[in-house]
């Protein structure tokens, strides 16, 4: 019978929360011989090769590497050409799976065969599956603390100076349930998390590769990952927004198929790297607010915020009392996005917005407030 999903898990330097991802899909549910998972290192240089290789799986592994590193988006591209799924999951090295995981994301498929499925916001609390001597203090603290709680403190931690394993592969295999004890429930507000659920606006901002699914050949229509992202943030989102440009539907999965293993914050890199922006403006131009929002309100900053004003604008735009006022944001939107990306012309943008702003003074309504707090930080943003 054919592979129906190939996992795919990039992964640089990670070998030790890789070994316990692997493990975590030995535990698996849903037929070994229906998924196949690949390993896609960008130049790992802590032994991940070894570890992947003398790895006994009892599921189809496959190793694949760059000789050197090449960015995030490089390397899941090299998974995607080795597979051979009907549908593709994109797996961090640090998530762990839990048993049923396939199995739900098999059961979503037979009601949105062709969606995207993302496991967040639904699987987005941390695990401290490892102690890392690099913590920052208040990650020292946290992990202690959560660790107390369950009994698993060790005071000895405290003067490790490398990572010390808090779960083993074995409590993963044989579920002895100390993994439940090591959670640590997300630190994300509520409010994010139901924004990242919705998706009225927006939708392909569930894309994130941590946890998700994707038809294999809607992958390869749009030519996977662009490789011009090399450094961290928005190359998930770059993907996600040209398959719903398909007209790809997305959808969360509901219950919980994995945690986080938790590392230092500094691993993460910059969340909204600012020349990723600017390659995204310059591949798809200035038409769409939804992207031109980025230059005022980034997504990672206040997610709320943003969502509310792209529905603002959208109420507004199909309404006759408010439509000018929606016309006169969604241009204020695409001056800021080009003011972002050229950072030149100053006069003449500073021009444009005083014109707007003429405009928009003693208008009354929910969009003519958003576009004066848009113009505000707008007006800012050319200042700099």
């Amino acid at each position: 019978m054919a592979i129906r999903y190939s996992v795919i898990i990039p992964t640089y330097n990670r070998a030790q929360q890789l070994l316990l991802t692997l493990t975590s899909f030995e535990a698996q549910t849903y037929p070994k011989h229906l998924f196949e998972v690949i390993v896609a290192d960008d130049g790992s240089t802590d032994g991940t090769k070894e570890m992947v290789e003398g790895f006994k799986a009892s599921y189809p592994l496959i190793y694949v590497s760059h000789p050197e590193q090449r960015g995030r988006s490089a390397v899941r591209n090299l998974g995607l050409r080795h597979a051979k799924g009907l549908y593709i999951i994109f797996c961090d090295a640090d998530f762990l799976v839990l048993p049923d995981f396939i199995r739900i994301v098999s059961r979503y498929h037979r009601k949105y065969p062709k969606a995207v499925l993302s496991g967040i916001p639904h699987s987005w609390d941390d695990a401290f599956t490892h102690y890392y001597p690099d913590f920052s203090p208040e990650e020292k603290e946290h992990c202690r603390s959560i660790l107390t709680q369950s009994g698993l403190w060790n005071p000895d931690l405290e003067a490790a100076n490398e990572i010390v394993p808090i779960i083993t592969p074995e409590d993963i295999l044989h579920q002895t349930g100390v993994l439940s004890k090591v959670v640590s429930p997300t630190r994300v507000p509520p409010n994010t998390k139901k924004q990242f659920a919705s998706t009225d606006v927006a939708p392909w901002m569930l894309l994130v590769t941590r946890c998700v699914a994707i038809r294999r050949s809607h992958l390869i229509r749009i030519g996977g990952f662009n490789e011009r992202f090399v450094l961290y943030g928005l190359e998930d989102w770059d993907i996600g927004y040209r398959l719903h440009r398909l007209r790809v539907p997305f959808y969360c999965i509901k219950e919980v198929v994995g945690y986080h293993q938790e590392h230092p914050t500094y691993l993460r890199g910059n969340v909204l790297n600012t020349e990723n922006l600017r390659i995204m403006f310059e591949t798809y131009g200035f038409n769409d607010s939804s992207l031109n929002l980025f230059a005022l309100i980034p997504p990672s900053e206040d997610f709320e915020t943003y969502k509310n004003t792209l529905r603002v604008l959208h109420r507004g735009i199909r309404s006759k009392l408010t439509r000018s006022s929606a016309l006169l944001l969604r241009r204020t939107l695409r001056i800021a996005a080009k003011q972002f990306y050229y950072q030149n012309h100053t006069h003449a943008y500073k021009k444009s917005l005083h014109s707007i702003k003429k405009k928009a003074e003693n208008r009354k309504s929910r969009v003519a407030h958003v576009l004066r707090e848009m113009l505000l930080k707008s007006e800012k943003l050319v200042e700099k």
